[in-house]
């Protein structure tokens, strides 16, 4: 079988997400998790004309709550029905979550989507509040298309762009690649998120090893292969990265399981908390499941090339906002 190479910058397409861009695949598929601008909002591909129907849902859904813990109050009197906003395409509702505990739904129809926020544990005395920032998150967000790289100040999330400035910055998404269905690929960071934790990735691995040796698995601690453990610098974050061959045993095939960790600074939205995960051997999210399709040296290539290419998108922030530069130690 032929070595498979990922040098050839024709097989690689820009994704933006938050401030930067990273080179993918081409013939890949970007699967989003959490996406955090302002609040926390899930997308709804062509989902633009399903609003009314999720609004019904939302109000059936409540029924008991809205039996169970309605009181007299304003709010409880403004539960489950849909509330007016001074944006056209933008609908709310409250429901009822406990006694002085409610959840706010804001639906936004943008291009052919819905975006969704869905605000928990919210009290009587913060609803409004709530409500008003929902509405201005969505003045700031207008539909992106996949390829597009905008070249102003703002966030790139699934589908859309925001030029809202917020300390709730974050993102998670995964690369699933066609040629490789077994190779996954995981980004996920958090503007000021884990302040004051340690990278501490060659103790969890001591830990781990030792844990496995208490059970009888010396042997297979033996076998595994450490392909790289760390200081690694990707784009200015200055993490730390582990890089293992994860041997057969249990019935299980071997796997590669890679991990890069950076720390946040405070307030900095270029040096958010990041943590980036390659796994091969996937089958239907489950790692382990078969043998990998790339040999150690392609597995690190093809890490290698997506670190690499992580960049910061041009005019990603606004001139004089940031606050601090990181120092490597």
């Amino acid at each position: 079988m032929n070595k498979i190479t990922f040098d050839n910058i024709n097989y690689f397409k820009n994704l933006c997400f938050t401030r930067f861009i990273i080179d993918i695949p081409k013939n890949s598929l970007t699967v989003y998790g959490r996406l955090s601008v302002g609040a926390e909002l899930i997308r709804i591909e062509n989902g633009a004309d399903k609003i009314d129907e999720i609004i019904i849902d939302d109000i059936k859904n409540n029924a008991d709550n809205a039996r169970l813990f309605q009181s007299d109050n304003e709010i409880d009197k403004m539960a489950g029905r849909v509330l007016p906003t001074l944006h056209k395409d933008v609908k709310q509702l409250i429901t009822i979550s406990g006694f002085d505990i409610y959840r706010v739904h804001s639906y936004f129809k943008l291009a052919q989507d819905a975006y969704i926020s869905l605000g928990g544990g919210v009290t009587s005395s913060s609803i409004h509040q709530n409500l008003k920032d929902d509405v201005e998150v969505f003045k700031h967000l207008r539909a992106r298309k996949d390829d597009e790289i905008p070249t102003e100040p703002g966030i790139c999330i699934d589908g859309a762009f925001s030029t809202l400035d917020t300390p709730y910055e974050s993102i998670e998404f995964g690369v699933r690649l066609t040629d490789f269905p077994d190779v996954h690929f995981s980004f996920q960071s958090i503007k000021s998120g884990n302040l004051g934790m340690e990278l501490e990735l060659r103790k969890d691995l001591e830990e781990g090893k030792q844990n496995a040796r208490a059970t009888g698995l010396g042997a297979w601690v033996k076998k595994l292969k450490v392909l790289r453990l760390g200081k690694r610098t990707v784009n200015d974050w200055h993490g730390e990265e582990m890089l293992l061959h994860v041997p057969s045993g249990n019935g299980k095939p071997s796997y590669h399981k890679f991990v890069f960790r950076a720390l946040c600074i405070e307030g900095d939205p270029l040096h958010p908390y990041v943590e980036m995960t390659l796994d091969t051997g996937v089958v239907e999210n489950q790692s382990a499941s078969k043998e990998p399709s790339l040999s150690d040296e392609e597995a690190l290539a093809l890490w290698d090339k997506l670190l690499n290419s992580i960049r910061v998108r041009p005019n990603a922030v606004a001139t004089g906002s940031l606050k601090s530069v990181q120092t490597q130690d």
